[in-house]
């Protein structure tokens, strides 16, 4: 049925249902899963833009990418905990517009199916977020939007 399946997480308790419900399928299909969590770009011109000046200026790239590595890796843990042998689950984390960006990495994977949460971090105040909505508007695979 599934071979490999695609799931985006961010951190948020939409992602963990997404994670979870991957869990779930994986264990009967014995499909691998490929987390990904994605930060969003930020170039160095955004960050001089910024009203904050701290004495040694970071590189938002590096505070958002260690963030994003953060969250995969404890949702590779997770998954691990919730009964995914180890040797089947893997974390990955990429910079870009996350939803062309889980597009473009289901795609290039070869991912069967795609789980993403209904919300993200930007609230849950509308039927269906952005990304999952131009996720599943675009992959080429299935997309399940828990």
């Amino acid at each position: 049925m599934f071979h490999r399946i695609l799931v985006a997480v961010d951190g948020s308790k939409g992602a963990l249902k997404a994670l979870e419900k991957a869990v779930a399928l994986q264990l009967l299909t014995g499909a691998e899963i490929y987390i990904l969590c994605v930060f969003k770009h930020h170039s160095l011109l955004e960050a001089s833009l910024s009203m904050v000046r701290p004495d040694e200026v970071d590189i938002p790239d590096d505070a958002l990418k260690e963030y994003a590595t953060e969250i995969a890796v404890q949702a590779k843990s997770r998954a691990v905990d919730m009964g995914v042998a180890v040797e089947k689950v893997r974390a990955f984390v990429k910079g870009g517009r996350p939803s062309r960006t889980i597009v473009r990495f289901a795609r290039k994977r070869e991912c069967d199916l795609v789980v993403i949460g209904a919300h993200g971090t930007n609230g849950d105040n509308i039927l269906l977020g952005s990304v999952s909505q131009r996720v599943a508007g675009s992959a080429s695979c299935p997309t399940l939007v828990v």
